[in-house]
């Protein structure tokens, strides 16, 4: 497999569940040197193949909370000229100033404020 391209989760899962079994056979010194090439083969760290290869099933889990609602290309497009006003802050910093700077850029008509931004 060339170097560029990372496995999917699932090759990995798959491939995991091949080196299950060597890995339960194995001896300490063989265990050490199956690891290290996991670790080659799936660019994962040992920790989470140790948490992996410990699992009672490697078949991923659902998820458990739904993502949170998606915004209107209005919305994030205000947010992104909000963003770029103040030279793309951090989220704390920007949070609190959004109303003032939404009503500060609608004054110097930089944004289109309506209802649905306010809200």
């Amino acid at each position: 497999m060339p170097t560029e391209e990372q496995m999917t989760i699932n090759e990995r899962r798959k491939y995991l569940k091949l080196m299950r079994p060597r890995y339960a056979r194995a001896d300490h010194a063989a265990r050490s040197k199956l690891l290290d090439e996991m670790e080659a083969v799936t660019h994962l760290h040992r920790k989470s193949l140790l948490r992996l290869l410990g699992a009672q099933t490697l078949s991923r889990q659902p998820r458990r909370k739904q993502r949170g609602k998606t915004y209107d290309h209005v919305l994030d497009d205000a947010l992104r000229v909000m963003a770029e006003t103040l030279d793309f802050v951090c989220a704390e910093r920007l949070q609190p100033a959004l109303l003032w700077l939404a009503q500060t850029l609608a004054q110097h008509h930089e944004l289109v404020l309506t209802t649905d931004l306010l809200t």
